[in-house]
């Protein structure tokens, strides 16, 4: 008889929802408080809108503070934007874009051994020029408007050329919440995604979506000429990442997370996209 076989198995230690949904956006090492036997994880889905805010407040923050170091040539923030990139595609958004270059990957054949992906990394050079345009086409707010209530709350109203940046990645994240809520996930799919997605219903994502909308809307309509815009704005972005993850499911065989991770860009593309032409319309440069 062992005198070990007496003593009872180690528990995981328990971590928080939180950082288990940062942890599942951010391409963090592999650690035991990120394990598939977290008993959270099935919480953890519902703070992944909180995390993409977080990153959005963090993403204006640094193209503030490089736009301010690097400066501008002929109104174009060429470096403020580059920096932006880089913070974008090299950390906070690596997944949903490395997701993309796996899943071209998976639709055709494999490369040779020791050969390289050369779709792969077409998919990303692709993404990085899509959405590095998009940075360097964002107005700044030439037409003034009148002042309303939204001018005494600070920070959290911040000026034109913010807030994209702020939305893009919510929008993001909670494509990944919406693509968790859709279908079923695969067998190839991970244990912490099957206990997410287990968690989460579909009406908690719609719940999820109202606020986005609303904030989008109080962001991107300056007075209530353009209210509109903003809720076509939030429905089409709705209708497109919904679109977008259940054709990825059907072709995949249901859900895993380079699935919902593309879907999470889907969302952020397809929101600057509709967005940047409006706001041209409405500000100026």
């Amino acid at each position: 008889m062992h005198p070990s076989s007496d003593l009872p198995l180690e528990r995981p230690r328990r971590t928080s929802p939180v950082w288990l949904a940062a942890g599942f956006l951010l391409p963090w090492p592999d650690s035991p408080r990120l394990d598939d036997q977290q008993p959270n994880w099935r919480r953890a889905a519902r703070w992944l809108t909180l995390v993409g805010l977080l990153i959005g407040v963090a993403y204006a923050v640094v193209y503030r503070g490089s736009w301010k170091w690097f400066g501008e040539y002929h109104r174009l923030r060429l470096l403020p934007a580059a920096v932006l990139l880089i913070a974008d595609l090299g950390w906070c958004g690596h997944r949903q874009a490395a997701a993309w270059s796996r899943l071209v990957t998976r639709l055709g054949r494999a490369p040779a051994p020791g050969q390289p992906d050369v779709r792969a990394a077409l998919t990303l050079m692709l993404v990085g020029l899509l959405k590095f345009g998009f940075f360097l086409t964002i107005p700044i707010g030439a037409t003034p408007y009148p002042a309303d209530w939204r001018e005494h709350l600070g920070p959290l109203y911040p000026g034109v050329i913010y807030r994209p940046i702020v939305l893009m990645p919510l929008w993001g994240r909670w494509g990944i919440l919406l693509a968790m809520s859709i279908g079923r996930v695969s067998d190839s799919g991970s244990g912490r995604l099957k206990a997410m997605a287990g968690g989460l219903r579909l009406f908690e994502a719609i719940l999820h979506w109202c606020p986005i909308a609303l904030l989008t809307v109080a962001y991107v309509s300056p007075d209530d000429q353009h209210l509109a815009n903003g809720v076509v704005i939030a429905l089409a972005v709705l209708v497109a990442t919904y679109l977008a993850n259940f054709t990825l499911a059907l072709r995949f065989g249901g859900q895993d997370e380079d699935t919902v991770a593309a879907t999470g860009l889907v969302a952020e593309l397809a929101f600057l996209a509709l967005y940047l032409p409006i706001a041209r319309a409405i500000y100026g440069y």
